[in-house]
């Protein structure tokens, strides 16, 4: 590996594991070949920590990228065309040969007319001072005997413009200092650490750290009150419902509390600290401005603070304060965890800010052009998997989800971009699912339940499980099954009770559970039975088998009566014969199949096969397919019914 490169993989690496520095896996990082021609540069949409030998970089031809600055035509271009173009120039820039590397930081620019190594950061100590009305003089006073100067970049919008006004400031400063500028300020932005040397550029970000955090007051030690699962759940489900209400998209619904958000919450002037607008991009671009202040967790009160957003052309805020509650934030799965991290970042900006003459937050303009930055809706959509599938942001939970059928509903639900919980009594196969899942599809989350769907304890346990984790339920699909196969004169009673348990009092257990909570949530909802073919049309030698799934049917039909009026459909599925990962046709139910057609335990699949009109295997993902349209919005008007997929076999009239 060459040098360079390896030197920038460890200084990414190192600032980037420090979450003091960052905000939401964001700033960049760069080193500059020898010979001074090329620089190795993070690609936009990496996190520093993340980065590798193998991802997360390009080496881009510093005189092409400089020479951008230079085009004068581009300033003939209105500013959405403008930056296209210079993205479109920085891709032509890189002399890596890689495919599919994302491109370079948009701030190639920067880095480009610096000092060797360079770390664009955004720590909180210095968003304190970028982002306060008297920041300046204050950093003045803090770096006053320090041997060289820093430089302050009054706020600029990112990109060429930014790039332009930091080139003639350097000129400026080279000019009456005779070197480049090792530290540079941004206002409403963050730092630029610009060194010669490896060890120095490290040096000088802890220093940096130091000298900014000496006047600025520590969260107080507060107490963090322990609060009832049941009041966070309520207060989840009230933000969900209120969002869907107000923007019609489904959310998941993350809690956090520490003493850093208990210390804020337990301000007298929480709520206008929090009024003011965003103070960085990226406060725009990951939370759509700061988190909503909230003082009671109804949900029609939420709607209408986020309908009240909306009516002013704003996003809607994706964070909420909920005063003696906590942190909500919602979201996708891929995403939650950067804008905690942010909205943590504000509250300590806002609160040090407010003692330096008060908080200077981006302007009317200034936010309306990050919120149309075309290089900030990129870097976003690449952290969050872009994904848009029609099951985006829903809450399933799958039985039987270890093997079978089970296992290939929940991949098919997660392909079709719904966050899915795996509930199965085998937690090691349920873990084996998620994994599946993970290698496919690494932004859609997954739970894994244990669970024993015939005890009715073990059920509300899952699903308290999955309220805590993800704050709301959308999707049920009951798949947990047995099939023992016996003659009727041969049947054990035993087997019979078993079958009853777990097809039977399973799916009523679990059925009863999701609808409480979607009727709570005011939402709407899906429940899923998965029956069989033999719930239609009775197979030999199956009683328990025949009377459960047929039962399946029944129950749904009844089910789908009660719940219509809260806009909770019911449906069901009848699958044919699905062999794939079936743990139903083991090899000893195959030999009973063979017995009872008096043939070969290999003929037992193809004959099968044959007995449909189509004459094709049934594959999980057929019923996959099938389960995923049933539960989406394209079958809003659906309910009740019973859908038999089976290559062609029962008919139902």
């Amino acid at each position: 590996m060459d040098k360079c490169l390896k030197e920038l993989i460890e200084i990414s690496n190192n600032v980037g594991s420090d979450l003091t520095l960052i905000q939401g896996g964001g700033g960049n990082t760069s080193v500059k070949t020898g010979d001074g021609k090329y620089m190795y540069i993070k690609a936009s949409g990496t996190a520093l920590k993340d980065m590798t030998q193998e991802k997360g970089w390009r080496k881009i031809d510093i005189e092409r990228t400089i020479s951008i600055l230079d085009d004068k035509m581009l300033s003939t271009l209105d500013s959405d065309s403008r930056e296209a173009e210079v993205v479109h120039r920085l891709n032509i820039s890189c002399v890596d040969g890689l495919k599919n590397a994302g491109r370079p930081s948009v701030e190639a620019h920067l880095h480009a007319m610096l000092n060797k190594y360079v770390i664009h950061l955004h720590p909180n100590m210095v968003g304190a001072y970028v982002s306060a009305k008297n920041g300046l003089p204050m950093l003045q006073k803090l770096f006053a005997n320090e041997k060289k100067h820093f430089l302050w970049i009054e706020y600029a919008d990112p990109g060429l413009t930014l790039a332009r006004k930091v080139s003639a400031l350097i000129s400026e400063y080279v000019d009456k200092y005779g070197t480049k500028p090792e530290i540079l300020f941004l206002e409403k932005h963050g730092i630029f650490i610009s060194t010669a040397s490896y060890d120095a550029a490290l040096k000088l970000v802890d220093k940096v750290k130091k000298i900014c955090g000496r006047k600025l007051k520590q969260t107080p030690k507060v107490k963090i009150k322990a609060i009832d699962n049941e009041i966070i759940n309520s207060a989840k489900s009230a933000i969900r419902k209120a969002y869907f209400n107000a923007t019609g998209q489904y959310v998941m619904v993350s809690h956090f509390v520490d003493r850093q958000i208990s210390s804020f919450m337990q301000r007298k002037d929480a709520g206008k600290l929090l009024a003011y607008e965003a103070l960085s991009p990226d406060e725009i671009v990951y939370t759509n401005g700061p988190a909503l202040w909230i003082e009671k967790t109804d949900s029609k009160y939420i709607e209408a603070k986020l309908t009240k957003q909306i009516a002013k052309e704003s996003k809607p805020s994706l964070a909420f304060l909920v005063k003696g509650l906590g942190l909500f934030v919602v979201g996708n799965y891929s995403l939650l965890n950067t804008t905690k991290d942010i909205v943590k970042s504000s509250l300590f900006i806002r609160v040090c800010a407010a003692s330096m003459g008060g908080i200077n937050p981006l302007n009317t303009r200034q936010r309306n052009f990050i919120k149309n930055w075309e290089s900030e809706s990129f870097r976003k959509s690449i952290l969050s998997g872009g994904a848009g599938n029609q099951l985006q942001n829903r809450n399933a939970i799958v039985t039987g989800a270890g093997s079978g059928l089970g296992r290939g509903l929940a991949i098919g639900l997660a392909r079709a971009g719904a966050n899915v919980a795996l509930a199965d009594i085998d937690e090691n196969a349920a873990k084996e699912t998620a994994a599946m899942i993970k290698a496919q599809l690494p932004t859609i989350s997954t739970m894994v339940v244990p669970c024993d769907v015939t005890n009715a304890d073990s059920v509300s346990s899952g699903f308290d499980k999955l309220m805590i984790n993800w704050g709301g339920l959308d999707i049920l699909v009951n798949a947990a099954g047995v099939a023992p196969a016996f003659s009727l004169t041969d049947l054990p009673v035993n087997k019979w009770r078993f079958a009853l348990e777990v097809n039977l009092t399973g799916y009523f257990l679990m059925a009863q559970k999701a609808a409480q909570i979607m009727i709570k949530q005011g939402m709407g909802g899906s429940i899923i039975n998965l029956s069989s073919k033999s719930g239609i049309d009775p197979s030999k030698n199956n009683t328990p088998y025949n009377a459960t799934k047929s039962g399946e049917l029944h129950m749904a039909r009844g089910w789908a009566m009660e719940l219509g009026q809260h806009n909770i459909r019911v449906n069901s599925v009848c699958p044919g014969n699905v062999f794939e990962g079936s743990k139903i046709w083991n090899p000893e139910y195959i030999k009973v199949c063979a017995k009872k057609y008096g043939i070969k335990p290999e003929e037992v699949i193809p004959y099968y096969v044959s007995k449909t009109m189509l004459g094709k295997e049934i594959k999980g993902q057929d019923i996959a397919d099938t389960v995923v349209f049933l539960v989406s919005d394209k079958a809003r008007m659906i309910t009740a019914q019973t859908i038999v997929v089976d290559a062609g076999q029962a008919m139902v009239r």
